[in-house]
């Protein structure tokens, strides 16, 4: 998978108390297997890939893989806290990656397909996508 085939998409916040009770605009999921390939295919080129919510980035996003550790433990895990809690689905916003390359710059990408699912047991054993 390359980059060109990802859509950008910007990147915002929603402080809390401001967003409506339960809305239900759509049914999105994070798109495991196009992460999975995305990372697979360019890990030469980056840093670091994040994942969230774009239209509340800063309240919902954490790292799922990085050229160190390679996949991240799955989120809100009750072992050791390492910063990987992030939200991988929503009925109101869409999920995404930001990646950020050697170079250290960052792009933000929408990376979803339709689904409810909000598990993160597609990332199957720890530094194994599916």
């Amino acid at each position: 998978m390359d980059f060109v085939e990802l859509t950008p998409i910007a990147l915002g916040h929603t402080p809390l108390g401001t967003r409506g009770p339960n809305p239900h605009i759509h049914d999105w999921q994070l798109d495991w297997q196009k992460l999975s390939s995305l990372i697979a295919d360019n890990q030469d080129v980056m840093m670091e890939v994040d994942a969230g919510l774009a239209e509340d980035w800063l309240n919902t996003h954490g790292t799922i893989w990085d050229n160190v550790q390679g996949y991240h433990r799955y989120p809100n895990d009750n072992r050791a806290f390492d910063d990987t809690v992030f939200w991988a689905a929503s009925t109101w916003a869409t999920p995404a990656i930001v990646v950020t390359f050697h170079n250290e710059i960052s792009r933000a990408f929408s990376c979803y397909r339709v689904g409810t699912d909000p598990d993160f047991h597609y990332l199957g054993p720890r530094g194994h996508a599916y």
